[in-house]
């Protein structure tokens, strides 16, 4: 049998199901269980002889086999690591990278692909930049909403221009780094462009013809292709190594590797380590480039190991939700936390205190399970960036943020975190605390009918510190009361709980009384929402501020510096913090999707009419969406701000971009990064703030539940234990089966909601094998009652 044959042979049994040549359905293999591939032993540097069921072959550097998988590279064995062989297929410009050692096959990387470029023709659904700006109302969202169904990723991708232009359109970097690696469009860095290796780049870059993507799923292997036609195209690969050169952790190492393919075949490839070669440094080793990623792959792995998994059948959003944590990661040097990356603006030291990348990174370690990684970002930022008496190391507070912060160290509590970190920064955690409460004493010495009695005055923004009248935006936001509120409740119940475990009268003591805070301040703020209502036009506004007047859309047209002008920010945190009632997040989200404050959806910032998508704050806008069951309107909003808030392929996000064609988007920043990270827990796994209630698929895509896919959700985080699901579709049958996982005796309600697609109607359920009878046909809930422990299995009928 000759090479190609045996080659072919032992691919089919990779793939499995599909001939070598029909690699369009090659990602099948990615699920095929123990491939018989192994590689026998490597005679020399460039060559190995791979084994399947007994048949070997010997195979060599730069071979192609059977027009579909070129040997990039034989990497033999050295001290401490197995060797193994690359093989990378370029039959079209997406494919997998495999790596196949002695065990078989290592790694399976797919590389995705996105345009970088719009249709004009479907830009803004046909309509005019000037009418969308125009309106009043959100005639996007508007529109996208009257059909039927739930909102589609590919319809909504479409809509707004792809972002192209920023500061840095994305970076490579690593935790241990302080360098992080600005990339340009088009993937030119401050040391490296790869068209002087083949100047046609130049051209395809000027035209904005430009694809990306990522090598690996959710990993921080950047992919740039070139195409010049559908067959001749050249690939660049760029990715940060978990090393540093000299010890010296100011300067990040980069890969780069550029390939050149014609109708499948590569006709050239070259390796660079950082920087071009020179004297005499005249080449790189491409087995230390695949080395590296082996290794970027292996660290990535272990970093994430403790938290959720999950698998639904849209690969991009589960990548995207684990690329935001990745991301995270890699832009913070250690424990310390970073608001940006590469650009002075947001990556300079003096915004590492900035509150949000604070309390949005580590609720997102907390929501992904990664506790331990959490619980470092607890000791960091509470040990070297807040003081004794509750200030912080930053230019200007953020009220609500202080109550924000108050939550996320109870959420790491109730998530299993180790108490000793927080009993070590008691002082600190109880310096915000008292901050909070001596603000809350200062408003309740108002006159009880003043709208404002009760309500906490403070900076909503502390970029107020740089407005003409910076004492002019200490106002009693509603936002600052919310997050206070929830955040006494949390902590409070936390310090009861541990005071009780360690014998501490005192600790419990001072729990009560925050418990007793929260519920005396939410009596307040729904006394101060009551008369702080609008009427005008015949329309009921909930305003950002308490005892306003004028509401933003009047207000703040007169006069551009007016306080609510940074409604903004105080509306998300208010519905962020969960405590307000269906009917106040219904009259917000009405309210700014009709005064020109919500584009496809996604809420706006800066201003009145600014056209300026404030994807930075989205994620709280999404959780007051998803927990008072404006579904159709949350996955609107996860759509749009994956398409338009991220760039495409490289998925990098701004913290804002307006939707101008060619307009810049602000820098990348962390918290909008992490939008999608915890709308795509939210939407699987989603704790009631206010009531002791797990959701489980409350968000989820109807498309999900299509004949024959499959959900799996497990390991995640609430504070009752960790919890998961799994769904598979028999929709051809009418039935859904479902498997819960509750720890034992869980003290919660659960609900299971089963968003089948079509209209199908829920008929009855099976509980165990029998009969059940909890389970709400409109709802499309079935519930599971406190004390239930697994395995719980669930048959859905429908009719």
């Amino acid at each position: 049998m000759g090479l190609t044959r045996k080659f072919c042979w032992l691919l089919k049994i990779v793939v499995s199901v599909f001939a070598l040549l029909s690699f369009c359905d090659f990602a099948a293999a990615q699920s095929a269980p123990n491939p018989a591939i192994t590689v026998v032993w490597f005679p020399d540097a460039s060559s190995a002889e791979v084994s399947v069921n007994g048949h070997t072959a010997l195979v060599h550097v730069g071979e192609q086999l059977d027009h579909s998988w070129t040997v990039m590279e034989i990497v033999p064995p050295d001290a401490g690591s197995r060797g193994f062989v690359i093989l990378e297929n370029f039959t079209s410009q997406t494919g997998h990278l495999l790596v196949v050692d002695g065990k078989g096959v290592r790694l399976d990387l797919p590389k995705s692909l996105e345009p970088t470029f719009d249709d004009p023709a479907k830009l803004y659904l046909g309509h005019s930049l000037q009418d969308v700006i125009g309106s009043a109302s959100d005639m996007l969202a508007d529109e996208v909403l009257a059909r039927p169904g739930d909102p589609d990723y590919d319809d909504i991708a479409s809509v707004l221009p792809t972002i192209r232009r920023m500061p840095s359109y994305s970076f490579v970097g690593a935790n241990d780094t302080v360098d992080k690696v600005g990339i340009n469009y088009g993937g030119r860095t401050p040391d490296f462009d790869p068209a002087p290796y083949y100047p046609p780049i130049t051209r395809i870059r000027e035209q904005g013809k430009v694809w990306d993507g990522l090598v690996g799923g959710y990993l921080p292997v950047l992919r740039f292709v070139y195409p010049e036609s559908p067959a001749v195209w050249t690939e660049m690969i760029a990715f940060a190594p978990l090393r540093v050169t000299n010890d010296n952790d100011r300067i990040q190492p980069v890969w780069y590797r550029l390939v050149h393919i014609e109708d499948g075949a590569v006709k050239w490839a070259r390796y660079v380590d950082s920087y071009h070669p020179f004297p005499p440094r005249t080449g790189y080793d491409p087995k230390i480039f695949y080395r590296d990623l082996v290794t970027l792959n292996d660290g990535w792995q272990k970093n994430l190991a403790q938290g959720l998994k999950i698998d639904v059948p849209d690969e991009r959003i589960a990548n995207m939700a684990r690329f935001g944590i990745v991301r995270d990661l890699m832009t913070r040097v250690h424990d310390y936390p970073k608001y940006g990356a590469v650009d002075k603006d947001y990556a300079g030291s003096e915004h590492d205190g900035f509150p949000d990348t604070f309390t949005v990174d580590t609720a997102a370690m907390l929501d992904w399970g990664l506790i331990d990684i959490a619980g470092r970002f607890i000791d960091n930022y509470f040990g070297k960036f807040v003081r004794d008496d509750g200030s912080i190391l930053y230019r200007g507070p953020e009220t609500g943020q202080y109550g924000r912060m108050l939550t996320v160290v109870a959420q790491f509590a109730n998530y299993g975190g180790d108490p000793a970190i927080l009993l070590k920064n008691r002082s600190r955690v109880d310096g915000v605390t008292k901050l909070l409460l001596g603000l809350r004493d200062k408003a309740k010495k108002l006159p009880p009918d003043d709208p404002a009695y009760g309500m906490i005055a403070g900076w909503s923004e502390a970029d107020a510190c740089l407005d003409p009248d910076p004492p002019r935006y200490m106002q009693p936001y509603f936002s600052n009361s919310t997050e206070a509120a929830r955040g006494f409740h949390d902590l409070g119940q936390v310090w009861v709980k541990l005071g009780k475990e360690f014998s501490n009268e005192e600790l419990a003591a001072w729990g009560a009384r925050l418990i007793r805070e929260s519920d005396e301040l939410r009596a307040d703020i729904q006394r101060a929402i009551s008369k702080s209502l609008l009427k005008l036009d015949g329309e009921t506004i909930l305003p950002s501020i308490a005892g306003v007047k004028e509401p933003f859309h009047v207000a703040v047209p007169k006069d551009a510096a007016d306080p609510q002008y940074r409604s903004y920010r105080a509306y998300m945190e208010m519905m962020y913090s969960g405590i307000l009632t269906g009917q106040q997040v219904e009259q917000i989200v009405r309210y700014r999707a009709h005064h020109h404050d919500t584009i496809l959806g996604v809420p706006t910032a800066y201003g009145y009419k600014t056209g300026i998508l404030a994807g930075f704050l989205a994620y709280g806008h999404g959780y007051g969406l998803i927990q008072h069951d404006r579904i159709r309107e949350a996955l609107l909003l996860m759509y749009s701000v994956m398409a338009h808030q991220y760039t495409r392929g490289t998925w990098t996000a701004p913290e804002t971009r307006p939707v101008f064609l060619d307009d810049p988007a602000a820098p990348y920043c962390t918290p909008a990064q992490l939008v999608v990270t915890l709308m795509t827990r939210w939407i699987t796994v989603f704790e009631d703030p206010v009531s002791d209630t797990v959701w489980l698929g409350k968000a989820v895509p109807r498309k999900w539940f299509e004949d024959g896919k499959k959900i799996s959700v497990a390991g995640a985080p609430t504070r009752w234990g960790r919890v998961g699901f799994s769904t598979e579709s028999h929709m051809s049958e009418r039935r859904i089966a479902a498997t819960v996982d509750l720890p034992a005796s869980f003290p919660a309600t659960t609900k299971l909601r089963l968003r089948a697609p079509g209209g199908r109607q829920l008929r009855s359920v099976f509980f165990n094998g029998k009969a059940w009878s909890q389970f709400d046909a409109t709802e499309e809930t079935i519930t599971i009652p406190p004390g239930t422990s697994s395995p719980v299995k669930i048959v859905a009928e429908y009719r």
